[in-house]
């Protein structure tokens, strides 16, 4: 199965399908490049392209989301009433699937960095340096 179809498969099911073009598709896919079996980085030499296709999918979603819904009809006696799939859930799924999605929320936000000692770096106690609008000055001796 193609990349495109993979990502078609997920979508195909929704309300607003048909009005995705095939350029959006492309560019939602352009933006999911992710590393290859060997590990090989997008732009690198050897590289196989290979897609994250639930993290193009959500973007996509946000488009299919914006659309407007039917939700009643009538004619001649019948009524036909739709409601909206829970889009909130919908992407929860695909971010749940997404390899880029879950590398992303595996990452700590905050990370410590060392501060090496070299001689050219000097540590310099920064109590008391704060000004009035909470900027820390550092040309004080």
């Amino acid at each position: 199965m193609s990349t495109i179809d993979e990502l078609n498969a997920l979508l195909i099911n929704l309300p607003g399908y048909g009005l995705l073009t095939p350029e959006m598709k492309d560019r939602a896919l352009a933006t999911a490049l992710i590393p290859d079996l060997n590990n090989v980085w997008p732009g690198q030499p050897g590289y196989i392209e290979t897609y994250d296709v639930y993290w193009a999918a959500i973007g996509l979603v946000g488009f299919l989301e914006a659309q407007p819904v039917v939700r009643q009809s009538s004619s001649e006696g019948t009524s036909v009433a739709v409601d909206a799939p829970s889009w909130g859930g919908l992407v929860a799924y695909y971010r749940s699937m997404s390899v880029i999605a879950t590398a992303v929320s595996a990452a700590p936000i905050l990370t410590e960095i060392s501060i090496y000692t070299d001689p050219h770096v000097y540590p310099t106690d920064m109590t008391g340096r704060w000004s009035e609008n909470d900027n820390v000055d550092t040309d004080l001796g």
